[in-house]
This record gives structure tokens, C-alpha cells and sequence, in this order.
């Protein structure tokens, strides 16, 4: 099929995601992501990122993956809706990198798909002072033709106290700006997400 060998998936529209971190209200963006395998190297997409698979493919019905990780977390760099939220002033967005480790398990329900588990560790490479954030998730990918894909990923997300602090803290000036109260965010479970996706090959036969 179109998917054996090399091959680069582009897929772009609109997404609706929190205006920023840890809000209830959404924004809707473009947005842009990139899957695929060139020269053996396993390309995968992540919100605002991409990781890479390094580790061969081999014909085995059980492999690893492993391979570098990057994302940009935009924080509270943009529009803010909350009136009190944003009397807290901007927040700098975050560049955050790191490995991602996992186990894919082919054939599983029928020849040609895939079962993939893997975790993500990322840290704050971009100096702002965020922490560390840890993303297990879990994905199928199955061929419904031979020129078409479709998958189910599922994500949560674990932080660390300085990950929570940069993020959803109120500090003492920002209490007084706000009217929030002084509030010490701790690091523990943050959220979970889940996704359905398809890619279809439009030159195939």
C-alpha cells in the first residue's frame, strides 16, 4: 500500500483549545500536523510538536520505539478571555523537549494494524522556568483501504511542582492585581485527552 516504505502524511484545520493553560474557555486556531517514515525514521505528531522514532522498523510483531520529543506550549502568551485571569499579565510560552519511549505491537486484529504504547518526558528547555511533564498515551492505527488510515489516541499528562508553579500558581502581586487568592500549585495528575483521527493518500488508485 501507499503507507509501506517512505511516506509523509500533512494534515491541517482548524482546533479548538484552551485560550490558555488550565482554562475552560476555548479558542479555535490552525493548526498543522506531520506523520510518517523517511529513511527508517518513524515521525510522529504531537500538539504543536513532533517526535521521532529512531529505532528501525523490523518485520517482528513486537518493536520499540524511542526517539526525541519537541512541543511549544503557548501559556498565556496570547488573547486572554477571563478579565480576572488576565490581571495576572502574559505568561511566556514554553519550549519543552525531551525522549519518548515506547512498544508497538503489529496485527493485532487483523494484518496490517498497529497497537502502540509509549510515554512522552519533556522539560522546559526554553529557560522560562517550567518543569518537567510527564504524557503516557496509548493509540490504534488501522488501514480501512489501501490508501486510507484511521486512529484512536488516548493521553493523560503528569507534572511536576515546578511544571504546576510556573503555570497555575498565584503569587502575592498577582493576588493583588487579580483579586485571586495566593495560591501554591503542586505537581500530580493535570489531564487527559483523547483523539480520533484519519488520513487518506488522495493520488492512490
Amino acid at each position: 500500500s501507499v503507507f509501506d516504505g517512505d511516506f509523509v502524511i500533512v494534515g491541517a484545520g482548524p482546533v479548538a483549545v484552551p485560550s490558555y493553560e488550565g482554562s475552560d474557555s476555548l479558542s479555535v486556531i490552525p493548526a498543522i500536523g506531520v506523520a510518517g517514515r523517511i529513511g527508517g525514521i518513524g515521525i510522529n505528531p504531537r500538539a504543536a510538536g513532533i517526535a521521532l522514532d529512531v529505532v528501525p522498523d523490523s518485520d517482528k510483531r513486537v518493536g520499540l520505539t524511542l526517539g526525541p520529543v519537541l512541543r511549544y506550549r503557548t501559556n498565556r502568551s496570547g488573547r486572554i478571555g477571563d478579565e480576572i485571569v488576565a490581571k495576572l499579565g502574559k505568561l511566556k510560552g514554553v519550549l519543552e523537549g525531551g525522549v519518548t519511549a515506547g512498544m508497538a505491537i503489529k496485527r493485532v486484529l487483523n494484518p496490517h494494524d498497529s497497537l502502540s504504547v509509549s510515554v512522552d518526558v519533556r522539560w522546559d528547555i526554553s529557560g522560562r522556568g517550567s518543569g518537567m511533564i510527564v504524557s503516557p498515551g496509548i493509540s490504534y492505527l488501522t488501514p480501512v483501504s489501501r490508501a486510507q488510515v484511521i486512529g484512536l489516541a488516548a493521553t493523560g499528562n503528569f507534572i511536576d511542582a515546578r511544571y504546576a508553579r510556573y503555570n497555575f500558581s498565584v503569587t502575592q502581586a498577582g493576588s493583588t492585581a487579580s483579586g485571586l487568592p495566593v495560591y501554591d500549585a503542586r505537581g500530580g495528575f493535570k489531564d487527559w485527552n483523547l483523539g480520533v483521527f484519519t488520513a487518506r493518500d488522495l493520488d492512490a488508485d
